[in-house]
């Protein structure tokens, strides 16, 4: 059974946090030998606190101050290049709290402009009532997949898993969405040809009433479009 995640804060109860100073200190003397046995590293210890007359000086007075005169001999430079106080410790979270923060928020706004593409694919909501900050973005990431699909179907072409048919097929070519313009998918330069039964791709579904959409095999013509929004 796995031990539930302890919250960091100063323990109120003087009992129990004279217990959790004894418990801890002895725990950290334990992972400082093992650290220096198993690693083959110097290291001292020293612990003030107000339970015991003496601080705790480990693993004697005489070896840490061995191990304080060889840091200080050291340039000042590289004391201080991994140094950590409460200050700067707590900065460091705040900024990867914030970095991560940041992300989430790209992540979200990427998931909002696809469902966002998604609606006005399938005919659920008319681009017009998108804000124009959103149809930008709505082409950049169109732009961004064909970007990735490109480079997938190269790195599957250069496995052998993919081979292209002939001279001129190309990926279909994604509109670009620019604020107040209508969106209309076409087939373009869609390649056709390709035998799906070995490798399975993406389907497609044609609008009803469109007698000229064609297939995988036996493109439209005239690359008709397949919806107007």
């Amino acid at each position: 059974m796995t031990r539930g995640k302890i919250k960091l804060e100063y323990i109120a109860n003087d009992a129990e946090r004279k217990a959790s100073f004894k418990k801890r200190k002895k725990g950290l003397l334990n992972k400082a030998h093992e650290l220096c046995t198993l690693c083959g590293v110097q290291a001292c210890a020293i612990i003030y606190s107000s339970y015991e007359p003496e601080p705790t000086v480990w693993p004697s007075e005489l070896d840490a101050q061995h191990v304080i005169s060889r840091f200080r001999a050291l340039p000042e430079m590289e004391q201080t290049q991994r140094m950590f106080n409460q200050e700067s410790y707590t900065d460091q979270r705040i900024r990867k709290s914030q970095e991560q923060a940041q992300k989430l928020q790209r992540e979200n706004k990427i998931k909002d402009i696809e469902i966002l593409m998604h609606q006005c694919m399938a005919g659920l909501l008319n681009l017009q009532n998108v804000p124009p900050n959103y149809t930008t973005e709505m082409g950049r990431l169109a732009d961004q997949r064909k970007q990735d699909i490109l480079a997938r179907m190269e790195e599957l072409q250069r496995i052998g898993v993919v081979n292209p048919q002939m001279e001129g097929n190309q990926v279909m070519n994604f509109p670009l969405v620019n604020p107040g313009s209508e969106v209309g998918f076409g087939w373009g330069n869609v390649p056709y040809g390709f035998d799906n039964t070995d490798h399975p791709g993406p389907s497609f579904s044609i609008p009803p009433g469109n007698t000229n959409a064609g297939s995988s095999s036996n493109p439209p013509e005239n690359d008709a479009p397949w919806t107007q929004l």
